[in-house]
């Protein structure tokens, strides 16, 4: 019994160890949490935080805001909202999933059902044109030409 429970000790002290070395254990930030959610503006399509455009105008700006807002009471997705609002929805990492965005959510998805549709539809056609010769061969053909055949050879030995 002692075994077993020194056993378990040992197991369960291996595990937290393991546990505390998995990383910090600290969350993103909410400014690291809104910046990885968000473009920079300047044209470079880069995150608001790791733009490095050389000289780029609008990123130190655009960090400062989101540092700002990140002190602010309001939700992440009001902030983000104010964001839209200000620079457009081009500033959104991600698109929403609302109205006509939805569509960009949706449409890999359906190419990839639909190539994989064709893939196996042309597969299927394949491997169906290669059987197609065996099949139509019947018991009622082949005994046609095998006559045909013996015809042709009786044909031959008799000249």
């Amino acid at each position: 019994m002692q075994a077993r429970l020194r056993t378990l000790a040992l197991v369960g002290v291996l595990l937290s160890g393991g546990w505390a070395l998995r990383g910090d254990g600290t969350q993103p930030s909410r400014y690291q949490r809104l910046g990885e959610q968000l473009i920079c503006t300047c044209g470079c399509t880069q995150g608001a935080l790791v733009c490095n455009h050389v000289g780029c105008p609008v990123v130190t700006q655009m960090q400062a805001e989101i540092r700002q807002r990140a002190q602010l009471p309001e939700s992440d997705d009001l902030i983000l909202q104010s964001f839209v609002q200000e620079y457009g929805t081009q500033v959104l990492a991600n698109p929403t999933h609302k109205g006509f965005n939805q569509v960009a959510w949706v449409t890999p998805w359906v190419a990839v059902g639909l190539g994989l549709m064709l893939v196996l539809w042309y597969v299927r056609r394949w491997h169906h044109e290669q059987e197609v010769p065996a099949a139509a061969a019947d018991a009622g053909t082949q005994a046609l030409i095998q006559k045909e055949i013996q015809a042709e050879i009786d044909k031959e030995w008799e000249d």
